[in-house]
Parts: structure tokens; C-alpha cells; sequence
């Protein structure tokens, strides 16, 4: 069994292994490498092949995390994304991108659900879990600034070189895994599973039969959503709106750069007060504001192609601020130690798999040609279509779900 002070460590450096796989140097423009190099359906495709590759790894690498540990599992899933990138770096054909692609899926699904079942554990270990919401609003505000950082030096690298940014990012990655090779698992054999994949599997799902997990799936999958979509069409948009304004073309990737920092420090801000927000409007309140303003951003996309729509998007992470700690606070409160990675990576799942399907809609709607302003505005108009559908539907069945007196309290520091 760990000790109190590897514990301890546990907790010390797990934020900045988070922050070291969230500084995604490419952030600010891996769109436009990839529509640099491909058409827009080829694009979309890209992104398609990325989520169906989640969905077929996703849930398999929570339940290695419930079986086999949660030191190990995150290791592999930063040693993962170090060599995606580089393959992004060095690549240059479709099928090569490809490859990155699916190697950057095995290293999101294995680092999904068990980064914060490893938090979650080592706070519960040191019987310390009422206090995870506040401390997983820290570590989502400490991501956000860091990934700020990392799309402002992203963006500059990029003028230069669209593949620069990949270079940077395995470098984190590989600094990542080096974190995280000084921490210790936290659980004890006795805490995880014994069960086969087909049974563990099972008894994710039977905890759907509580109304208020289903609630919550449903929230987590419409985030899912809805926050990726102005992440695929924002970095075009500029481009396009620079175009437009007669700028040249390499000062795209400085103006997607500072967009994004921009964008992160806003969801760092957001990030850091959740928590707050969480308790003193309600878990059911919270989660449907978020969701709507998320919704809302997508909206001005589809009508204007103005610099003033560059500006509302700005927003565009206050919502995934708002809802990412007491989302996970709310649903591991919920879920036991031996099911807890093979639940959240259900949940991510569902929501990767919605959005894949999401993207191979919308590569039929626009077609084969580049990326231009009508495609865009097509794009944005269908997803806010169906966003605002899932909304609705949680609107609706919201009061079915039960507010309980939360565990979170919130610290000052």
C-alpha cells in the first residue's frame, strides 16, 4: 500500500502531467495543416477515422485502468500521443495522417476516464474525496493555462511551419510520461476489478439504471459535442475572414494562436470558479446553462462571416470550463473504485461516437470541395440544429433528475 507522503506526491505532480498532455502546441492549427494539404471532405474524414478509432479503444483502456492500474494505463497513453505527433511532424501523405491519427485515439482513450479515476483514487486513499471537486477545478484551470500558453507559442511556430507545433507536443508528451513515471498507483489489487471485459463492461452500463447517471451520460455527451464544434471550424473561419481582409495567408496561424489563448485563459477563469457556480445554482441549472451557451456560440457561425463572430468565439471553452469539474465530481461520487475508468470511459464513448457520426453527416452536406465560407456556414447551421435538439431534451427531462447535497466544498485558495 502507498504511503501518505507518495500520496501525497501523487497529488503534487498528477496537475502537471495533465497540463504538460493538454499543451496542445497544434491547437491553434491543425485544421488548417490538414485543409493545407487535403480537401475538406478528406479533412472531416480525418477527424471521422480519429472518433471511430476512440470509440473501438476507448472503453477496452478504461477496463485495462480497472484491471491492471492507473500509473501504468496513464504512461502508455502519454507514450501514445509523443509518437502521434511526431508521425504528425514527419508525415505527409493521407494514409500517414491516418496512422498519427489512430495513434493519437489510442493515447486520448487510455489517458480518458483513468486521468481522473487516478485523481479521484488518490484523493480517496487519503480520505480526502470530499474535497476532489475544488481540486479537479484547479487542475482544469491550470490545463486551461497551460494550453494557452502552448496555442500562443503554437500559433507563432506555426507561421513558420504548420508541423512545428506537432514537434513541441511530443516533447510534452514524452515530459509527461517522465511525471508520471515518479508517481505511485494508487489503488490496491484488492480495489480492482477481477472481472472479465464482457462482465465489467455489463456493470458500467447496469449503473445506467439510475436516472440521474443516464442524466448526467446525457449532459457529458452533449458537451462532448457541442464543445468540438467550433474547435473543427474556427481555425478556417479565420482563415477564410483573413483572406478576405487581405492579409496573407501566414498570418493565420499567429491570429488562430492568439485566439486560442485567449479562448483558454477565459476557460481557465471559468474553471477555477465552478465549483462555486455549481453549488450555489445547482447541479441541474449549471449543466443546462452550459450546455445552452455552448449551443448559443455555434449559432453566429452560420449567418456572419465577420470579425465580430471571431470575437463571440472567444467563449467558446467558459462553457467546458463551467461543467468539467462538477461533471466529474457529480458522476465519480457515483461510481465505485473497480468500475470507475471503465464508466468514464463509456461515457467519453458515447460522446466521441455521437460526434463521429456528427462529422460523417456533415462530410456528405458540404462535399469535396476546399474549405470555404458556405461550407462552414453549412456546418455550423446542422450542428446547432442538433444541439439545440439534445438541449431541449434535457430540459425536458430534467426534472426527473435528483439535486443531492453536494460533497464539493469550496476552498479559497
Amino acid at each position: 500500500m502507498p504511503s501518505q507522503a507518495e500520496l501525497e506526491r501523487n497529488l503534487k505532480l498528477y496537475p502537471w502531467y495533465s497540463m504538460a498532455l493538454e499543451s496542445l502546441f497544434w491547437a491553434p492549427v491543425f485544421i488548417l495543416l490538414f485543409s493545407s494539404r487535403f480537401s475538406i471532405a478528406q479533412v472531416l474524414q480525418l477527424e471521422g477515422i480519429y472518433y471511430v478509432a476512440v470509440v473501438l479503444l476507448e472503453v477496452p483502456s478504461g477496463y485495462i485502468s480497472d484491471r491492471l492500474g492507473r500509473k501504468s494505463t496513464l504512461m502508455v497513453a502519454a507514450c501514445f500521443l509523443a509518437v502521434a505527433y511526431a508521425v504528425f511532424f514527419l508525415g505527409d501523405t493521407f494514409f500517414v495522417f491516418v496512422l498519427a491519427k489512430i495513434l493519437m485515439a489510442a493515447g486520448f482513450s487510455f489517458k480518458s476516464g483513468t486521468d481522473a479515476s487516478f485523481h479521484y483514487d488518490s484523493h480517496q486513499a487519503l480520505g480526502r474525496s470530499s474535497i476532489f471537486g475544488d481540486a479537479e477545478a484547479r487542475v482544469s484551470s491550470l490545463n486551461f493555462r497551460g494550453a494557452a500558453c502552448a496555442a500562443l507559442l503554437g500559433g507563432f511556430a506555426g507561421m513558420g511551419n504548420l508541423s512545428v507545433p506537432f514537434a513541441l507536443s511530443a516533447i510534452a508528451s514524452f515530459l509527461a510520461m517522465g511525471i508520471m513515471a515518479l508517481c505511485v498507483e494508487p489503488t490496491q489489487s484488492a480495489e480492482r476489478t477481477s472481472s472479465g471485459f464482457g462482465a465489467q463492461l455489463g456493470q458500467a452500463l447496469g449503473k445506467l439504471e439510475d436516472r440521474n447517471l443516464r442524466w448526467l451520460m446525457g449532459v457529458a455527451v452533449l458537451s462532448i459535442v457541442l464543445v468540438h464544434v467550433p474547435y473543427e471550424i474556427y481555425q478556417p473561419y479565420v482563415d477564410i475572414l483573413s483572406g478576405e481582409r487581405g492579409m496573407g495567408p501566414q498570418v493565420s496561424p499567429l491570429i488562430a494562436g492568439l485566439h486560442a489563448f485567449v479562448v483558454m485563459l477565459i476557460g481557465s477563469w471559468v474553471a477555477r470558479r465552478s465549483v462555486v457556480f455549481s453549488k450555489r445554482f445547482g447541479m441541474r441549472r449549471t449543466f443546462l446553462f452550459s450546455t445552452l451557451i455552448q449551443n448559443l456560440l455555434i449559432l453566429p457561425a452560420a449567418i456572419f462571416l465577420h470579425p465580430a463572430v471571431v470575437f463571440v468565439l472567444l467563449l467558446r471553452n467558459a462553457p467546458k470550463g463551467l461543467y468539467m469539474a462538477p461533471l466529474s465530481a457529480e458522476v465519480n461520487d457515483r461510481i465505485p473504485t473497480n468500475l470507475r475508468a471503465t464508466y468514464l470511459s463509456l461515457q467519453s464513448l458515447v460522446g466521441r461516437l455521437t460526434f463521429a457520426v456528427l462529422l460523417s453527416m456533415l462530410s456528405f452536406t458540404v462535399g469535396d470541395g476546399l474549405v470555404d465560407w458556405s461550407s462552414l456556414s453549412r456546418i455550423s447551421e446542422f450542428s446547432f440544429y442538433a444541439g439545440i435538439t439534445g438541449w431541449m431534451i434535457l430540459l425536458l427531462t430534467a426534472r426527473f433528475v435528483e439535486e443531492k447535497p453536494s460533497r464539493i466544498h469550496h476552498d479559497s485558495r
